[in-house]
């Protein structure tokens, strides 16, 4: 079964860890039409195809890209008249990207031109109702038409697809994360203060104040980890408390899991906000969509302590502690109960384990996605099968 799949973007390292998993399955090819996405991206691509001779890649240029408007919406693949892409049909068209997005169209656009009938499937995080300036509805609207089957990542993504309009079949099917890789890794032996620990970016609605805050007030270690306009912030927080708040730069999939390992606890505590990047007069709410490092902090077997805001208490589940977002004192009891009471830190560490190897194993859901894409695949279609249990992906089945 040969896969074709378009990816857009600076943040989407972590999906060449679905690449990889997808080309273990032996009835698998894949093919992965990019742009606009980051070197690390790039230099993951070539390893994967080093490896996986079923795997072809091609990074093409693009117009408009994220840089420029700040939003991946508006990113345009430009592709030449003949393009190798084009030349070998594909079995299954899955985009990541939603359904208003440029890129989006244009994935539909070629499928209609040169794969006429090759079913489609698509990837949906949006959680809030956003109502995007013009051509952007008309392009959703044409892509909910065009999509044989959704795969959005939360319940709330999923209400998101319905409220616009979309009434076709849907799967749940969440953001994973390589158990090989992200794993509990053996303790130095050294003791060491209370660490929490935050991944991402250094931005406002990222609550990297709050969390500095937070650590004054438990004196407890700091590790960051990212970068962005916050950096100065935590650099004056680093001189006011010597040897206690400790910066690093992004770290790539081969030296995270060692710093999440050196956590005691990871913290995610966003804020809500409004974005007004795409059109000034636009307010577009930002809230977090999913919080990956929630799960890859968990396959380490490190607790985590997520706001309130968006899917960050979805994907926490029963593995850790949530507390209401810009709370700064809440945020700093929670960190405190972890450090003052170890069995329930290690409690939560458990969970975390278990859920992330039974509900976001990239395994399970390259399992999920296959048997999905194989059913489209079949003469008759046919995906109208009953909900998953509780936690695992759900597929909801709504006849168009």
């Amino acid at each position: 079964m040969h896969v074709l799949t378009t990816v857009v973007g600076k943040r989407t390292e972590h999906w060449t860890d679905l690449f990889d998993i997808l080309c273990e399955q032996p009835d698998i090819t894949l093919t992965v039409l990019a742009a606009d996405v980051s070197p690390t991206t790039r230099r993951e691509l070539a390893r994967l195809a080093r490896r996986h001779h079923r795997l072809r890649y091609h990074v093409v240029p693009h117009l408009l890209g994220e840089s420029l408007t700040g939003h991946m919406a508006s990113v345009l693949f430009r592709l030449p008249g003949q393009h190798d892409v084009t030349t070998a049909r594909p079995d299954i068209l899955h985009v990541i990207g939603e359904a208003a997005y440029l890129t989006t169209w244009q994935a539909l656009r070629l499928r209609q031109r040169c794969w006429a009938g090759v079913p489609t499937t698509l990837y949906a995080a949006q959680n809030v109702v956003t109502r995007f300036p013009v051509p952007f509805p008309r392009i959703e609207r044409q892509s909910y038409l065009s999509v044989n089957h959704a795969f959005p990542i939360t319940p709330a993504a999923l209400r998101v697809l319905r409220v616009k309009g979309y009434r076709g079949p849907a799967t749940i099917v969440p953001l994973g994360v390589d158990t090989r890789t992200f794993r509990p890794m053996p303790a130095d032996p050294a003791a060491h203060p209370f660490t929490v620990g935050f991944v991402g970016r250094f931005e406002p609605h990222k609550g990297v104040a709050d969390l500095l805050r937070a650590a004054e007030l438990i004196d407890c270690d700091v590790s960051l980890v990212g970068d962005g306009s916050l950096s100065g912030e935590i650099d004056r927080a680093a001189a006011r408390r010597p040897g206690r708040v400790h910066r690093h730069g992004w770290a790539g999939h081969a030296d995270l899991p060692a710093l999440l390992n050196q956590m005691d606890a990871l913290a995610m505590p966003s804020v809500e906000v409004v974005q007004r990047n795409t059109l000034p007069w636009i307010g577009i709410p930002l809230r977090e969509q999913f919080g990956r490092v929630l799960v890859e902090a968990m396959a380490c077997g490190v607790p985590v302590v997520g706001s309130d805001v968006g899917e960050i208490p979805y994907v926490v589940g029963d593995a850790g502690l949530v507390f209401p977002a810009g709370d700064v004192t809440a945020l700093a009891n929670r960190l405190a109960r972890l450090r003052d009471d170890p069995a329930l830190a290690g409690q939560l560490a458990n969970r975390g384990l278990r859920r992330a190897g039974l509900d976001f194993g990239w395994d399970r859901i390259a399992d999920t996605l296959c048997t999905t894409w194989r059913g489209l695949r079949s003469p008759t279609g046919s995906l109208r099968t009953p909900p998953a249990e509780t936690g695992q992906p759900t597929r909801e089945a709504n006849a168009r």
